[in-house]
């Protein structure tokens, strides 16, 4: 990807990004990956990337099992293994052991797990796990780093004869050692070593009675450190050995390390997998920090930011417990420039910088703070205009060097570019410095590039209303505290509300009379305009609030009648299960009394029985009869009452009559809505807030 200036991803704060993903890299190598990481604009490569840190993302946060993948830094054993006849260490092989046998897992793991992790597996999809690597390793060296005795059959015959002389040695010492020591001339420490050999510690006074090398004496001098002549030999033996060991194992790792010169390239690529993967992991673990998600890949050049943060001031809100207002906007080919106004540290410039930001992150394959259905499109070439460049070596102004930014945006933009410009035409004469502006702007436009501005400037306020690849958008200002909502929004221009800012920190109106008339009244009007505006906007936001609230309450409603409707239709059935019951039964006793009855048994008793039984039958049937009579004439009562209702709401007056207590009215004429508390005569009072009014009856309308 092409950037401009070269110091582009620092202006938006990508360095802090990358800092931050680097502290959570377990490995030199990923920290490198994330210290030299860039945005391309190689669209497969972005959503590979991004595609692998969302597995990656999955297995933190479901706490899936992944093996290990840290291993020791190998940079410095790689490099001697590039130098020819160069010899390795022990413990530095033991590092390449413990590097291909962690690509060895990994290979073996993502290679069964497939179909769960399809991306992270397109790491190690080329390696091969060496398991004569790791043999050749494990052939010649313990886990510590130290040569097997089994390495060579020299290497075990110089150790059996090291062991021997030692033991001879160590014998005719302690015979020494019991010697000296009876006689009272050693320190109390007895012994010790000096360079390498066994020596005794003996008091100054006494060592020129002891037959035998002086190899020191103490920094006092109180002590002398001597070799007896006796055991000169059979220490000379051991040194020898220890000689022979040392060459015999520096010919063994040699041979080693020509071995795993063999295998450079195999090592290398385990180093670069291993510590992508690390630097892999190292995204995902950011991207949980801000909330980070995947999104769409736009193949169209369209981009829609869906509740968008920056993610620095998001970390940075979240450690002083503040609140971070999140911004959607939307560009494609028919409205590709984005002009964003409104006041003073309200915005512009974080939102501005919040698209800037995401696209590097996108783009460099960062899941980004942003709805996971967010869209963003892949670019080529990103200009930015953002800061002071006033250059003092190449005699630039501050203005001067944004007209040579402009020269070059003009000059290399097209349709595969994308623009930031901040605080756009300023440096120079307001209005000589507009008229350039808006004339650089509409050949931006006509490039096919895509970006965002922000600005003060009346005239690029109105080019966006009138052009149609241009599009104003503004950040929402508090008319009432004059104070910024930092909440963007896309379809208006936006007030600076300099008269009003000004005002409220205590500029007198005379002060402000002044000024405003040294203006073009149109400018005055114009800005008056904007906060008329915004405010009638703002209004609208709360009042599509408060339906919102009323839709969702409404919503409630609907679904508590449908549940009462279910439950009522529950007890229906149930009620006339009960009655079929109820008749069976019924029938079945009928159907004994008919049996007995043509039996001719016990007659009397039966008569009496189904007289008895009869009588009941029709007292229930009137008792259902007059139930459903006085429904019916519920329900007539209701009717007419919902009509003459109507027919008053029609009419637009209403009575003492049609009002309860409890009930929400609102006064003709006004938007004020209140609750009735009490009824008296033909006067109702009503609780509108925190007063209390009595209003006639035909001055409120009740609300549904």
């Amino acid at each position: 990807m092409q950037l401009y200036p070269e110091d582009t991803p620092s202006r938006f704060g990508f360095d802090s990004v990358q800092s931050s993903i680097s502290h959570y890299c377990r490995t030199d190598r990923a920290r490198q990956f994330a210290e030299t990481l860039k945005a391309v604009s190689e669209r497969d490569s972005i959503e590979l990337w991004l595609k692998q840190s969302a597995e990656a993302q999955e297995v933190i946060d479901n706490g899936l099992y992944f093996p290990d993948y840290g291993f020791p830094s190998v940079a410095h054993e790689l490099g001697l293994l590039r130098v020819a006849n160069a010899v390795l260490e022990g413990a530095q092989a033991i590092k390449l052991r413990k590097l291909a046998e962690t690509a060895a897992s990994l290979i073996r793991f993502l290679g069964s797990k497939k179909e769960l992790y399809p991306h992270l597996r397109q790491i190690v999809v080329h390696l091969s796990a060496s398991k004569e690597l790791i043999a050749i390793i494990d052939e010649v060296l313990e886990p510590n780093g130290f040569v097997k005795t089994t390495a060579s059959r020299d290497l075990g015959k110089i150790r059996k004869g090291l062991s021997e002389a030692r033991q001879k040695a160590a014998k005719a010492f302690e015979a020494t050692l019991r010697k000296y020591k009876r006689l009272g001339w050693l320190r109390e420490f007895d012994e010790s070593f000096y360079n390498d050999r066994r020596v005794l510690a003996v008091t100054a006074e006494y060592k020129r009675k002891i037959d035998g090398t002086l190899h020191g004496s103490s920094e006092t001098g109180s002590t002398a450190y001597i070799e007896p002549a006796a055991l000169v030999p059979l220490n000379n033996e051991v040194a020898e050995y220890l000689q022979a060991e040392k060459r015999e194992e520096y010919r063994i790792l040699k041979e080693l390390s020509a071995k795993l010169r063999s295998f450079l390239g195999v090592l290398e690529s385990y180093e670069h997998a291993l510590g992508f993967l690390d630097f892999t992991f190292a995204k995902a673990r950011y991207a949980r920090s801000i909330d980070g998600s995947m999104p769409v890949i736009s193949g169209d050049k369209s981009v829609e930011l869906i509740n968008a943060y920056h993610p620095l001031l998001l970390l940075q809100n979240r450690r002083e417990s503040k609140e971070t207002v999140p911004m959607s906007l939307s560009l494609d080919k028919d409205h590709r420039v984005l002009v964003i106004s409104g006041p003073n540290a309200g915005g512009k410039s974080i939102s501005l910088k919040t698209f800037g930001l995401l696209q590097l992150m996108f783009q460099s394959g960062i899941p980004v703070s942003a709805a996971a259905h967010s869209r963003f499109a892949v670019f080529s070439r990103l200009f930015v205009d953002i800061g002071d460049d006033q250059s003092i070596a190449y005699e630039l102004s501050t203005y001067s060097s944004r007209l040579v930014k402009m020269r070059h945006f003009l000059l290399q933009a097209n349709k595969q570019s994308l623009f930031f410009i901040d605080e756009f035409g300023t440096g120079s004469d307001p209005e000589l410095g507009g008229a350039i502006a808006e004339a650089i702007l509409e050949q931006l436009a006509d490039t096919r590039a895509m970006g965002v501005i922000t600005t003060h400037y009346a005239n690029i306020k109105i080019l966006a209303e009138k052009h149609p690849a241009l599009l104003n958008a503004c950040m929402l200002f508090d008319e009432r505290t004059l104070l910024p909502k930092y909440q963007l929004h896309v379809g208006y221009p936006g007030s600076s509300y300099t008269f009003e800012v000004a005002r409220k920190i205590g500029l007198s109106e005379e002060l402000i009379a002044a000024a405003k008339s040294k203006l073009d009244q149109r400018k005055v009007y114009l800005d008056k305009l904007l906060n008329t505006l915004q405010a009638k906007k703002n209004q609208l936001n709360r009042e599509t609030s408060t339906l919102q609230r009323e839709k969702s309450d409404i919503r409630k409603e609907i679904a508590a009648y449908r549940k009462e409707a279910e439950l009522l239709k529950q007890k229906e059935d149930d009620l006339n299960f009960r009655e079929n019951k109820r008749l069976i039964e019924k029938g079945k006793r009928y159907e004994r009394l008919l049996s007995a009855w043509q039996e001719k048994k016990q007659r009397k008793d039966l008569i009496k029985t189904l007289n008895i039984t009869a009588e009941k039958d029709a007292a229930r049937q009137r008792e259902k009869d007059e139930a459903e009579k006085l429904r019916e004439k519920q329900e007539r009562i209701r009717k007419q009452r919902a009509k003459r209702k109507k027919k008053k709401s029609g009419s637009g007056e209403q009575s003492v009559q049609d009002f309860a207590v409890g009930q929400k009215v609102k006064l003709k004429r006004s938007n004020q809505v209140g609750v009735v508390e009490e009824i008296n005569k033909d006067k109702v009072t009503v609780l509108f807030g925190m007063m209390k009014t009595i209003v006639p009856a035909e001055k409120l309308i009740l609300l549904d």
